[in-house]
């Protein structure tokens, strides 16, 4: 749990809650967030959401997340999953 404060999505209001949208469309298609989203404890908090005070930041955050991950690149999609699968997992983060 961060010691941040975080709004979450059920909570958003406003241009908060547009960014959430916006989010939550992009990423729709994708088996992996779906499954996130879906798991014991619900989602976990993710790295844009630790922004949710300032949500022009959240969004920026998540567009570059979004182009690191998903973007042109000489690293298959499953490469940079497993990637930060590893990354989370040494860090014992959820996410």
């Amino acid at each position: 749990m961060p010691w941040i404060t975080v709004i979450k999505e059920q909570s958003a209001k406003g241009e908060l809650k547009e960014v959430y949208k916006k989010l939550r469309d992009q990423r729709s298609g994708e088996a992996i967030n779906q499954e996130r989203n879906n798991a014991a404890g619900g989602p976990p908090i993710t790295p844009p959401a630790l922004h949710s005070l300032n949500p022009k930041a959240m969004w920026h955050t998540a567009e570059l997340m979004w182009e690191i991950m998903r973007g042109e690149s000489g690293l298959t999609t499953a490469q940079r999953e497993m990637i930060a699968t590893v990354t989370s997992s040494t860090l014992n983060c959820r996410f």
